[in-house]
């Protein structure tokens, strides 16, 4: 179906041109989209209606139906939560008397998000498209003055702190972070695109096994949560047959990750060092062409990387025989519409494809066969950003750092349960104690560690005795977790685990795509056996139902959506059976 519908779409509209495109642009302009636009663009374009209505109704952003003249959405994500979500809410509620994904009469929409990406400085929301921290006393009363009356909003767009690694050692995502790189001839000066000059001096072919053969030495592992080589991806898409000789490079910028901003701190703080990574990796796959697939909740991103590549256009370094060389490579930025399931490969490549983005069955993986099913390299920001330092100074390089089989720095996140919240570079192999008592400087005032959950929403929830877990694949998966995307929430004695669960259980439900049965119901179901456990209490029959529950979506889900959201209600169950014992009740 989804060929046919790309097939009309091209026919229609034009090569490339999809519904997607057409009801963002739509929706920019107005803030909603009614059944008479639908309708209309359906008959404009020959197009099916339910098509166009399917893809509006898949995307929350898309999926606003009523006109509001002021929207709010308050950030729900697990590192707000901790931070003051429910009491923001129910501020905004009463001050503005609308409730949550409600339009007030005075045309105020409020509606939740996850998330901003400024985990360390919650709880947070975007105000009619301006990020904002509700962390400072008053600033509720700010917004809703701004929204009701139309005073300024006297709110500064926060910033999260950058914690650089100590003196000697390595230092590879930040290394641009401590001075500006934003203007093109800033990046220039700072050296940024020499790689790229360099290797397109020795001819494209040549440069591309070349660059190809460094990043394959250097071990690196993808960034995005799934650590496969990067080496061997590039690798699989230059060999890979295509059927019209089209081969692209996506780069997964819809981090939604609950705690993780490191691909928005790279995108704004060095945005040429990813373009310029982006074109090397292009040039290792063979590839013409280049989406960034950006999330609309960073909107500094969206606008920094659009100045970005379109300086590089400017300056010869993307389009059409990029320096005189014969090597071309489009760069084009697709803005995501709020579904976190973008951020698996195959449902990234629909969305871009302009239908809605449900997961596809692997094999075949993007790899062989991708974006309008031609060989395609899915790859997140850090991985791509990583590239130019590898290709640089040498595969043998990056891989000389690390632990075991996980090689190089990671970037990681971490909330404001900590002293010293931000951004940390640390080699992989550095412990979860570590980061949290010696980096992060322990936890804040007032708090004591209860918990910590690495890899965002689908990541494992460790107790204590867990802490001296390196940062490393294996090991994480040892410990019934996983490294994910590097985004780190530390829970305290504030925080109800058992009410984190089920709100993990909500958000698997709320995004996921639909495609397959264990993670649409599955989700629901779990959601609604958290509901009664809190409500009425534990029974032994409730637990065994959940722990089945979990390994009916672990083991019969399509994607990680799925099944990996199992992952921190099995270490729940596992590691914190005092939190459900607690809850059992004396039968009636």
């Amino acid at each position: 179906m989804s060929k046919n519908l790309i097939a009309l779409q091209n026919k229609f509209l034009g090569q490339g041109q999809t519904v997607y495109d057409e009801l963002v642009k739509l929706h920019d302009k107005q803030g909603f989209i009614g059944d008479d636009d639908i309708m209309r663009i359906a008959k404009d374009h020959n197009l099916p209606p339910q098509h166009v209505r399917s893809t509006a109704k898949f995307y929350e952003e898309l999926s606003h139906d009523k006109p509001a003249t002021h929207t709010i959405k308050l950030c729900n994500g697990e590192a707000c939560r901790c931070a003051g979500y429910e009491t923001a809410k129910t501020q905004l509620s009463a001050t503005l008397g609308v409730d949550m994904h409600e339009v007030s009469n005075a045309g105020v929409r409020l509606e939740p998000v996850t998330c901003l990406g400024l985990c360390g400085l919650g709880p947070n929301a975007m105000v009619d498209g301006q990020v904002v921290s509700l962390k400072e006393p008053g600033s509720v009363e700010k917004v809703a003055a701004s929204v009701r009356v139309g005073d300024p909003l006297d709110l500064a767009e926060p910033i999260n702190t950058i914690h650089y690694p100590a003196e000697g050692q390595p230092r590879i995502v930040m290394r641009n972070f401590d001075r500006d790189v934003l203007s093109l001839q800033d990046a220039f000066d700072a050296g940024i695109y020499a790689t790229l000059q360099e290797a397109l001096e020795q001819g494209t072919v040549e440069s591309g096994a070349k660059i190809l053969a460094e990043v394959k030495a250097s071990n690196l592992r993808g960034r995005g949560g799934a650590g496969f080589p990067t080496g061997i991806k590039f690798e699989t898409v230059r060999n890979a047959e295509s059927v019209d000789g089209r081969k692209f490079i996506c780069v997964n910028a819809d981090e939604g990750d609950a705690g993780s901003y490191i691909d928005k701190e790279i995108m704004e703080r060095d945005p040429h060092s990813l373009i310029e990574g982006t074109l090397l990796a292009a040039l290792a796959c063979g590839a013409q062409d280049a989406y960034f697939y950006i999330r609309f909740e960073y909107p500094r991103s969206l606008e920094t990387m659009r100045k970005a590549i379109d300086e590089a256009y400017e300056a010869g370094f993307a389009g059409k025989d990029i320096l005189g060389t014969g090597f071309n490579c489009d760069l084009k930025i697709v803005k995501g519409q709020g579904a976190y399931i973008c951020g698996e490969e195959t449902s990234l490549l629909r969305s871009i494809e302009g239908v809605p983005a449900i997961v596809s069955f692997k094999p075949p993986f993007p790899a062989e066969k991708g974006l309008w099913g031609c060989p395609t390299a899915v790859n997140n920001v850090e991985s791509l950003h990583n590239i130019p330092w590898i290709v640089a100074n040498g595969g043998e390089a990056y891989a000389a750092i690390g632990y075991e089989r996980s090689r190089g720095t990671k970037a990681i996140s971490i909330n404001s349960r900590v002293k010293k919240p931000g951004m940390y570079e640390v080699p992989l192999g550095t412990t979860l104690r570590e980061l949290i008592f010696d980096h992060a400087g322990g936890m804040a005032d007032g708090e004591v560690f209860q918990a910590v959950q690495v890899g965002g929403p689908l990541g494992g929830i460790f107790p204590e005795d867990l802490l001296d877990t390196p940062l490393d694949f294996e090991a994480m998966g040892k410990a019934h977790g996983l490294l994910g995307h590097g985004g780190v929430v530390v829970y305290s004695q504030h925080d109800d685990l058992i009410a984190i669960g089920r709100w993990l259980m909500e958000f698997c439900a709320i995004e996921s795509c639909g495609k397959c049965f264990p993670c649409r119901i599955g989700a629901v179901r779990g959601t609604e056996l958290f509901e009664q456990v809190m409500t009425n209490g534990v029974t032994d029959e409730k637990l065994e139902l959940l722990v089945e529950l979990c390994e009916t979506m672990k083991y019969g889900s399509l994607c990680a959506l799925g099944g990996a959201i199992p992952t921190p209600i099995e270490c729940l169950m596992e590691y914190f059976p005092q939190l459900f014992d607690a809850m059992r009740k004396e039968p009636v």
